[in-house]
């Protein structure tokens, strides 16, 4: 069965208009699908 992984913003803090956010899923090395979020800043940050 696949993950339903929806763009609707579900966490406790704050969604700070400074980093992308999005979700993520894989499969790890035994098969199994993970879900993750993914944060991103929206400026790249240069060294």
């Amino acid at each position: 069965m696949a993950l339903q992984l929806t763009n609707e913003w579900d966490k406790v803090f704050e969604k700070s208009d400074k980093v992308n956010h999005g979700k993520v899923s894989f499969k790890n090395h035994f098969g199994i699908e993970i879900a993750a979020d993914l944060y991103e800043p929206k400026e790249s940050l240069e060294i």
